[in-house]
């Protein structure tokens, strides 16, 4: 066991934007913080989001328009408390980053530029960086918690056991540290996790490969309970290659007037009500139907996104970033539809939450996309992820330091962790092999068989190595378990609502009401 452990107000696991803002929130009223990452600050899925920041910002918008929209999206299944919250508070925190300097897109004016995206019924949507919202956020907070004398920042650091006191609270986390091997515990009187979603265990995903979901696994192992594991959110233009390398091409395209053919050229959303602009999940499952009808005539496995109508000089201004990187696959937009196809992008379930960010384990709290607040219901209304991790990060993070705790016992550390390299490539095949039975069998379109063959494969496939002696943790192990435990949540939730609901769509589907988010609990 390393020196470096040492006790904390605030552990915080996870440097999204939900982590670096609870961080920023928490260490502007003193608190003494550490900050855990597994890759580098700038490397979670907030980083890469090139949605805006959905929020009420002008005199011709209402909070109970925000709402509706979102409730709308969500199908019935929001938690309504959850999303006034969202929104109202939205709005003061925006306000706040603005008046703080957060540099969002302005017009030659200097007033603040508001975009359009699917589902909105207001023009409030604010981007940076044209479509780097994400980017701009995250170093926007990287340099207000790089600022704070307070907060200890670990990078390429894994967290890989969450620690209970005696009378069951979370007392912090044990910690690998990559460079120098050595494990160490972290002590906290509160620790957070904000260590993102799990929709990078499909094969397509447009999220980083560490989103796998590690984080609730560890919260779950030590008794955080689960919901809503079934609504991953399928974004409908993500890029296809025949390598599988994909990315996200923003929905703020089609705002700009994007349209989407088939492959012998026709618009094929133009007779549905919203069109290309229709919520998420209606879009994908009907690139999904078009994609499949394509196939059966030998035709390619994707959809395009037609820009060749659109101002190119306006593209480029305002979209040049996705361009470029639409350039580098050979492909030109202004003559060639771009290829997309639906890829897994957003884990609308996660951990079980109050509107404090606390889980059902005293001392551990959950904000950001491993969070499962309410507020997306059975389908994540565009651009609220970001203003959820804004508004629910600072809320866990002055909860955290508002409540006293009476158990000051110290946790006992855990085991230490052991990398066997000879089962990387073990470890990376298996990861594969899970990917793609979760995208074909719980992927935009599900059913019963399918989601029971996908079971089936988790109780007998090669998934799960036997650990060491119980003194020891072997890290692919570890992480192979909690990609076994996350992915059967996830199929034993979708095989529990045999109606469709959002994102979750059974094409065997038994008609009736809408689940409330408490329902079907894993």
């Amino acid at each position: 066991m390393s020196d470096k452990t040492k006790h904390n107000d605030i552990l915080i696991i996870g440097s999204g934007a939900a982590g670096l803002y609870a961080a920023d929130r928490a260490a502007s009223r003193g608190a003494r913080i550490t900050l855990v990452t597994h890759g580098k600050l700038a490397s979670g899925s907030s980083y890469w989001g090139q949605g805006g920041i959905a929020a009420v910002t002008t005199s011709d918008d209402s909070f109970d328009s925000h709402i509706a929209d979102t409730l709308l999206a969500g199908r019935g299944c929001c938690d309504v408390r959850a999303v006034e919250t969202l929104v109202c508070e939205g709005a003061t925190t925006v306000r706040d980053l603005i008046d703080r300097g957060m540099p969002f897109d302005r017009d030659n004016s200097g007033r603040i530029q508001r975009g359009l995206e699917g589902g909105h019924s207001r023009r409030r949507i604010l981007h940076a960086y044209g479509v780097q919202t994400g980017k701009a956020l995250v170093e926007f907070l990287i340099d207000r918690v790089r600022a704070h004398q307070s907060i200890t920042v670990l990078e390429d650091a894994f967290a890989y056991q969450l620690l209970k006191t005696p009378n069951g609270c979370c007392g912090g986390a044990m910690i690998h540290d990559w460079h120098g091997g050595a494990n160490y515990a972290l002590y906290a009187s509160a620790t957070v996790l904000a260590t993102g979603g799990y929709s990078a265990l499909f094969a397509r995903s447009t999220n980083p490969h560490t989103s796998v979901g590690d984080g609730l696994a560890l919260a779950s192992e030590v008794g955080a309970s689960l919901s809503s594991m079934a609504f991953v959110q399928f974004h409908p233009t993500a890029f296809y290659s025949t390598s599988g390398k994909t990315f996200l091409l923003s929905e703020a395209l089609r705002g700009a007037g994007a349209t989407l053919v088939n492959a012998r050229g026709e618009r094929f959303m133009a007779g549905i009500e919203g069109a290309e602009l229709a919520p998420r999940d209606r879009v994908a499952r009907r690139i999904f139907d078009e994609i499949a009808q394509q196939e059966s005539r030998g035709e390619a496995p994707f959809v395009g996104l037609d820009l060749r109508h659109l101002d190119q000089a306006r593209l480029h201004r305002e979209f040049g970033f996705l361009l470029d990187a639409v350039a580098r696959h050979g492909i030109d937009p202004v003559h060639t539809p771009v290829p997309v196809a639906p890829a897994a992008h957003y884990s609308i379930g996660g951990l079980t939450t109050d509107l404090f960010g606390q889980t059902d384990v005293d001392g551990l709290y959950a904000c950001g996309e491993v969070a499962a607040t309410g507020v997306h219901g059975a389908n994540r209304l565009a651009s609220n992820s970001l203003l959820e991790c804004l508004v629910f990060g600072k809320r866990a993070a002055d909860h955290a330091l508002a409540v006293q705790r009476s158990d000051e016992t110290e946790a006992h550390p855990g085991p230490d962790l052991t990398i066997d390299t000879q089962r990387t490539s073990a470890f990376a095949a298996r990861r594969r092999e899970l990917a793609d039975v979760l995208m074909q069998d719980c992927g935009v379109v599900r059913d019963r068989p399918g989601l029971m063959r996908a079971l089936d494969y988790l109780s007998h496939g090669p998934l799960v190595w036997t650990d060491k002696p119980k003194h020891v943790l072997e890290y692919h192990a570890r992480r192979s378990r909690h990609m076994h435990q996350v992915a059967k949540a996830i199929l034993t939730d979708a095989l529990a609502r045999s109606d469709s609901l959002g994102v979750h769509y059974r094409r065997d589907a038994v008609p009736s009401a809408a689940l409330s988010r408490s329902d079907a609990l894993v």
